[in-house]
């Protein structure tokens, strides 16, 4: 048997299988240095845009085509492609595509840099949705963290570079805690490999390396108490950038914590129950609270992001504690299922949420700027309060099927005191979405006040609402969810 490739069911020759499951990050990255050679000719960056767009919309397919079906391992269980992570290979591309067009408004210089990064980071994401070795993970996402480090420097304004070095600095010692938390498993299991971890471990450098890895990717997600981060962040950098930040960077991160503590860490998922419960709980609460007094629009977003991580890594406490108490594997596979249904659903509402930004003709959003919107444009208005409501968790929005699924794996779990709290916290973020709401449709719009409407603007807000509602009414989806979430598992 080829050393390099394992097929599940068939053997491939190495060269032709890498070739073939590889091909949409082949793509994906040709066209980014096409891209990159264009910029030479100085040509208009709505072409570049187009261009962008269309390689990722090809990307959709060629990816569902070449990855998804009966599990196939390569090199050694390093990587392995099946229905799991090609729907989140897909979710990570239609992220980076929902900024495209939007990003056209405040990307002046330098255009072609944008989208060229922008198609190499979708191919960093690709390769860890695949991907069940720490290192590769590693590798592959700390390619996406740089390029993100300099989407968030486009812009010479002020707020935008200090944005940037902060997310740069606490993204660099977040990945100081992941090497550490690398080594540390490594000493303990002579591995980096995730899988095939099933006797039980509970040396001094696991529990380190349960630690360090949780601080790592918890700065990365912005979990309680190292999100302050994304605050500055969100609040500094390009919309554009912020809802790719908020939305696509952190459902990557929501996949890598998934897939390390839930497999990796397989033969301790008690010690991972007690971590994230913990800071779940924090992480939600905190989020919400602090949004309620807040006055600057994209903190009171970037607080709900904050929050919705919370709700994010309930997945992990269902799953850890179901393994703890041998509650069964359907019980499992629908937390993994609710956690791949809000991954989706996230996308479109958090992300949506950033970039109605660009109708506010101002750099800091105060809540006041919305003022009078539903006066100007009824349609921008009525959307963004669909995607706020979504966000809330209100029926008939994506938003609430999401936590709805989330809320009877918890019960399923018999976890109802945590989906008790859960539900908690969705009634208190009600309170500062429906703040945003009035300002829109119950308050006059201010003098200084002036609005950004044109059909760049308001045309991916309206699209984002459209598709919020439709994903409400997915049920059919589910199942299919359901089917692919063992694949977690590999």
């Amino acid at each position: 048997m080829n050393p390099y490739v394992f097929v599940t069911g068939s053997i491939t020759s190495g060269l032709s299988g890498v070739l073939v499951h590889y091909s949409s990050v082949f793509f994906l990255g040709i066209v980014g240095f096409i891209i990159l050679a264009l910029g030479i000719f100085r040509i208009d960056k709505r072409i570049t845009a187009g261009i962008t767009f269309a390689t990722m919309a090809i990307s959709l397919p060629l990816l569902y085509f070449t990855t998804s079906g009966p599990a196939v391992s390569m090199f050694g269980g390093t990587i392995i492609f099946n229905d799991f992570g090609t729907f989140f290979a897909i979710v990570m591309v239609i992220s980076s595509m929902f900024i495209v067009f939007p990003a056209l408004q405040k990307i002046n210089l330098k255009s072609e840099v944008f989208y060229a990064l922008l198609l190499f980071i979708t191919v960093g994401m690709i390769i860890a949705a695949f991907s069940y070795n720490i290192i590769t993970i590693f590798i592959a996402f700390e390619s996406v963290s740089i390029g993100t480090y300099v989407l968030a420097s486009f812009g010479k304004d002020k707020r935008t570079l200090e944005a940037s070095i902060k997310y740069f600095f606490t993204g660099t010692v977040g990945t100081a805690f992941i090497i550490f938390g690398a080594s540390f498993y490594f000493m303990a299991t002579s591995t980096f490999d995730l899988l095939g971890i099933t006797t039980v471990n509970s040396s001094e450098a696991f529990l380190i390396s349960l630690a360090f890895l949780i601080i790592g990717f918890g700065f990365k997600m912005a979990l309680f108490p190292l999100h302050q981060w994304a605050l500055d962040t969100y609040d500094g950098t390009e919309n554009s950038v912020s809802a790719y930040l908020s939305s696509g960077t952190k459902v990557l991160a929501f996949l890598i914590i998934l897939r390390i503590f839930l497999v990796g860490f397989s033969s301790d998922q008690e010690s991972v129950y007690y971590f994230f419960v913990i800071i779940a709980i924090l992480t939600m609460t905190y989020g919400n609270i602090a949004a309620l007094s807040q006055t600057n629009l994209k903190r009171i977003l970037g607080y709900s992001s904050i929050a919705q991580a919370g709700y994010l890594i309930l997945v992990v406490v269902i799953v850890a504690y179901s393994t703890t108490n041998k509650l069964g594997g359907s019980v499992i596979d629908f937390a993994i299922a609710a956690g791949m249904f809000y991954s989706l659903v996230y996308i479109f509402m958090k992300g949506g949420a950033f970039i109605t930004m660009n109708v506010i003709s101002k750099e800091k959003i105060d809540l006041s700027d919305i003022s009078g919107l539903a006066k100007r444009s009824p349609a921008t208005a009525v959307s963004f309060a669909i995607i706020l409501l979504a966000l809330a968790g209100i029926p008939l929005t994506g938003g609430f099927m999401a936590k709805y699924y989330l809320f009877i794996a918890l019960i399923s779990g018999q976890l109802w005191w945590l989906a008790v709290i859960a539900i908690l916290n969705s009634a208190i973020s009600v309170f500062y979405y429906l703040r945003v709401i009035q300002q829109m449709f119950w308050k006059d719009p201010l003098k200084e006040n002036t609005f950004n409407l044109t059909k760049w603007t308001k045309s991916p807000v309206i699209v984002s609402a459209i598709i919020v509602v439709a994903l409400g009414l997915a049920y059919a989806m589910f199942p299919v969810l359901l089917s692919a979430a063992g694949g977690l598992f590999g």
